[in-house]
């Protein structure tokens, strides 16, 4: 993967006020999020005064903060970071001859979603990096973030999740550039069906999701996952080529969820770390 820096010539533009991705001020962000519903999800959590903060640091990434009544660390709640890069995938993923493309993404660099009124409890246990409960709104983030790089004229986001468990979430609207990778990942959630979002990321930790025809534990191996937007980058995702891998790693991959050792492992771990260390 080769990424660059290139917000181009209105990036470097001096502007009296910061604009997210040099394109949208606080109110055009509040409205956006008003449309897609968000505004609306967060009222039912009990957050009624949404106030939103922007800036851009020195290494150019983006910040946008959502807060409750004021700009405080205790009450932030969604903590928002993309930078303007571009991809050059491996030539691997195309066909012989192929043009390779450069792709023009959103990438992101970090992105938090708590809720500080809430605590973890049975029904909603910590998952390891994670330092507060979320707030069930991810899907209207990612709608959001649709618009906003369709406004910005974006062939996507890209990101690469730390843990399995943020595979998991952004998979709904993300797949992983290498159909293999994607496949993986399609075939562990088949085989653990049934097993918690929090119990799969810790098989993963715990090295307890077991490869039937290796016999040895599945690894984690963190890639680029993407959420298309511009036509090329769909019709590669939706291309022969990348489906035929797909199936092919999908089809071949059993996997074995040794739960009670999982168990045993993550309570082993948990006697000399957090899970938010994780």
């Amino acid at each position: 993967m080769d990424i660059d820096g290139s917000f181009g010539y209105f990036a470097r533009m001096p502007r009296k006020d910061p604009l997210f991705l040099n394109m949208y001020n606080e109110a055009k962000l509040l409205e956006i999020m008003k449309r897609v519903g968000l505004i609306s999800h967060l009222k039912t959590r009990g957050f009624h005064d949404p106030i939103i903060d922007i800036d851009q640091d020195d290494t150019l990434i983006h910040y946008l903060r959502l807060y409750n009544g004021e700009k405080a660390p205790e009450n932030l709640l969604i903590d928002l970071r993309l930078s303007d890069s571009r991809f050059a995938p491996d030539k691997s993923f195309f066909d012989e001859g192929q043009n390779l493309v450069t792709l023009d993404m959103i990438v992101i660099e970090w992105l938090s979603i708590q809720n500080p009124k809430a605590a973890f409890s049975a029904d909603r246990p910590q998952l390891p990096g994670q330092t507060k409960p979320g707030l069930g709104c991810l899907r209207y983030l990612m709608k959001m973030m649709y618009l906003v790089a369709e406004g910005v004229i974006k062939d996507g986001f890209m990101d690469v999740p730390d843990h399995m468990h943020g595979a998991v979430m952004y998979s709904r609207n993300f797949k992983f550039f290498n159909p293999a990778h994607e496949g993986v990942l399609r075939a562990i959630l088949r085989d653990a069906k049934g097993h918690s979002l929090g119990d799969i990321s810790w098989g993963m930790i715990t090295g307890s999701i077991i490869d039937t025809g290796t016999g040895q534990p599945q690894v984690y191996d963190p890639s680029e996952q993407i959420f298309p937007v511009s036509r090329r980058l769909k019709k590669y995702f939706a291309s022969k080529r990348y489906a035929k891998k797909f199936n092919e790693v999908y089809k071949k991959k059993k996997y074995l969820f040794e739960y009670d050792r999982m168990l045993r492992m993550r309570e082993e771990i948990m006697r000399t770390k957090k899970p938010e260390d994780l």
